[in-house]
């Protein structure tokens, strides 16, 4: 029974300090009431805000500029591998008109050689018996 009578002593003493704590932080900030017949000026949020906004603005523009330029190059640089890619395809195609056995016997009988009438083949399958050294 006697805890029932205290409780609400507790309550009421409970809101008492956070009254009071809550008036000792109000007196750690200034009173930030503007004087009678004077208007607060929000200029400087204003100020803040459209600075922000105008940097945020400058910084897209700024990264817009570097990703146009990225682009080019980009470009450029696809041009350039298609331009490589071609001049090479071009000379395996130039190689592979010169290497035809057509082609190779032309120039070899240009330069004076002379096929052969009874030709010889390597058949490294058959092995042959080795003579020995007496």
């Amino acid at each position: 029974m006697a805890l029932s009578a205290l409780a609400p002593a507790v309550a009421k003493s409970r809101k008492a300090v956070a009254n009071r704590s809550a008036r000792a932080v109000l007196r750690l900030v200034p009173e930030l009431r503007p004087v009678p017949g004077e208007q607060a000026s929000d200029r400087l949020f204003y100020g803040l805000i459209g600075s922000i906004l105008a940097l945020g603005l400058l910084g897209l523009l700024g990264i817009n500029i570097l990703l146009g330029n990225d682009a080019v190059r980009i470009k450029e640089l696809k041009l350039e591998a298609i331009s490589i890619n071609e001049a090479r395809e071009e000379a395996l195609r130039e190689v592979a008109r010169i290497s035809t056995p057509e082609n190779l016997a032309i120039k070899a009988v240009s330069l004076g050689m002379v096929p052969s009438s009874t030709p010889r083949f390597l058949d490294l399958s058959v092995t042959t018996p080795e003579k020995v050294k007496p």
